[in-house]
C-alpha cells in the first residue's frame, strides 16, 4: 500500500526487513545510544563504531503487523511500526489484554525534522491500527527524548505505568491512547493503559480552557497560612492514594510536616484561590537552578546547535528582590479541591504563578508532575508547557515524574 499524504510525501507499508526500514532503524538506534550514553556506561557500538542495539529492544518480526515507511520526494525520511501485544507478557506480572498494540520505532531522519512528519506518521499508524481492530495503543519513550514526550502528549496520549522489557528503567516513560473513545466505563481499563477519555480530550491542543469565574479571588499568603496549609494537607492525602511508594518514602524521612516545612523554606511566594468565599486551591513558586537555556537543552551534544545539559548542574542563588541568577523559577504545590475542579481555578493559579515569576525577573518557568495525573498534564500542555530534560533537585531516577517548562 502506498498513500500520498501531501505533494511529494508518501507513506507506504513495507516489510520489516525492507532495506530502507532497516537503515532508518539503525540510524534511530545510534541516536538513542548517544542520547542515553552516560560516563562510565559500556559502549553500545562495535569495534568499527557501528551501533549495537540493546538486546532487550529486539523486536520479533512475527509480532509486527505493519511497518510504515515515509518518503519525501522519494527519499526515505521516516519510520514507524505496529506490533500486536494481545495476551503477551507486560513484565509487570500480567498480560496485555486483547486489542492492545504497541507503536514501535517512530523515527524521522534529522534532515526532515521540523515539518510535522512525526505527527503524520503517528496519524497513519493510528489509522492502520483502527483498521486492524486495535482498541488501544501503547508506546515507550524516555526522559532524554523531550520532543517525543511532547509529541505524544499533544496527540492525546496519557502516561501509563511502565511496561515491557524496559519497565525497570527509571528513565523510561510509557503512554497509552484509546482508539475507541466511546469505550464505556463498564470496560475496565487494562493494566498499563489509561482509562478512556472524553473525545474532546483526545487532542489536548483543541481543549478550550475554562475562563476564570468572576467569583474567584487569588490572594497571596504566607506559607503557614491556615488555608494554604489545609490545602497542602489535602494534596498530601491525594498523593498518598496515587503515589503510595512516594508517601512511604516521605514518611520514612519524617512525614508530611517535615517535608512541608522543607518546601516552605524554598517558597518565594504562595497563593490561595478562594471561590465563593471558600479556599479551594493553592500554588507556590520557588527559585529554579536552571534558566531559559534548559528549555532547548538536548543530550545530543553539539547536534543541531542545541546546548548540552551539564553533567552536574549547579544550583543558582537568589539575588535582591527574589530574582534568580538563572532567571528560572519552578511552580510547586499546585492543588485544587476536587469539588472545585473544571471551574478554571487551576488555570488561574498557574497564570498567577507565571505573573509572579515574571515580576521577579523570570524568563522560564518549570515544574515536575506525576505520571498518574493525566488531567494535570493536559492542563499544562494547553497552557504552553512542553517536556524538558530532568533538572535538580529532582531525582532523575524517579520513574513517576515528568518535567515541563515554558518560556516567560
Amino acid at each position: 500500500m502506498v498513500a500520498e499524504v501531501l505533494a511529494g510525501l508518501t507513506i507506504e507499508t513495507v516489510g520489516w526487513d525492507h532495506a530502507d526500514a532497516v537503515r532508518l532503524r539503525a540510524e534511530q538506534q545510534h541516536e538513542i545510544d548517544l542520547r542515553y550514553t552516560q560516563p562510565g556506561r559500556p559502549s553500545t557500538t562495535d569495534a568499527d563504531g557501528a551501533p549495537v542495539p540493546d538486546a532487550r529492544d529486539q523486536v520479533d518480526p512475527s509480532n509486527v503487523f505493519a511497518t510504515l515507511l515515509l518518503r519525501v520526494d522519494g527519499a526515505p525520511a521516516g519510520h514507524a511500526a505496529l506490533r500486536d501485544l494481545s495476551g503477551r507478557d507486560d513484565y509487570r506480572g500480567g498480560l496485555h489484554p486483547d486489542g492492545t498494540s504497541e507503536v514501535k520505532r517512530v523515527y524521522v531522519a534529522p534532515g526532515f525534522r521540523g515539518r510535522g512528519l512525526s505527527r503524520t506518521l503517528m496519524s497513519a499508524a493510528e489509522d492502520v491500527a483502527r483498521d486492524a481492530g486495535v482498541r488501544h495503543l501503547v508506546l515507550e519513550t524516555g526522559l532524554m527524548q523531550p520532543e517525543s514526550l511532547g509529541l505524544y502528549l499533544r496527540l492525546g496520549y496519557d502516561p501509563v505505568e511502565s511496561f515491557g522489557v524496559f519497565s525497570d528503567e527509571p528513565g523510561s516513560r510509557c503512554f497509552g491512547k484509546w482508539l475507541v473513545p466511546d469505550a464505556g466505563p463498564q470496560d475496565a481499563a487494562p493494566a498499563g493503559v489509561a482509562p478512556p477519555v472524553e473525545p474532546s480530550l483526545v487532542e489536548p491542543s483543541l481543549v478550550e480552557l475554562v475562563e476564570t469565574p468572576p467569583a474567584l479571588v487569588l490572594r497571596e499568603a504566607p506559607w503557614d497560612d491556615p488555608d494554604a496549609a489545609a490545602l497542602r494537607l489535602a494534596m498530601w492525602a491525594f498523593h498518598q492514594e496515587r503515589y503510595p511508594q512516594m508517601a512511604r518514602d516521605i514518611e520514612a524521612r519524617g512525614g508530611h510536616e517535615v517535608a512541608d516545612a522543607e518546601r516552605g523554606r524554598a517558597a518565594l511566594a504562595t497563593f490561595v484561590a478562594v471561590l465563593d468565599g471558600k479556599p479551594v486551591g493553592c500554588a507556590s513558586v520557588a527559585a529554579a537552578p536552571i534558566g531559559p537555556e534548559h528549555l532547548a537543552a538536548d543530550p545530543l551534544r553539539g547536534v543541531g546547535g542545541l546546548p548540552a545539559v551539564p553533567a552536574v548542574p549547579t544550583l543558582a542563588g537568589t539575588v535582591d528582590g527574589g530574582a534568580t541568577e538563572s532567571h528560572g523559577f519552578e511552580m510547586r504545590n499546585v492543588f485544587v479541591d476536587p469539588a472545585a475542579r473544571r471551574a478554571g481555578v487551576a488555570t488561574a493559579l498557574v497564570r498567577q504563578i507565571e505573573a509572579e515569576a515574571r515580576r521577579r525577573g523570570g524568563l522560564a518557568l518549570y515544574l515536575g508532575t506525576g505520571i498518574r495525573q493525566p488531567e494535570a498534564l493536559r492542563l499544562y500542555v494547553n497552557l504552553g508547557y512542553r517536556p524538558v530534560l530532568p533538572y535538580p533537585p529532582h531525582d532523575p531516577d524517579d520513574a513517576l515524574l515528568l518535567f515541563l517548562g515554558k518560556p516567560l
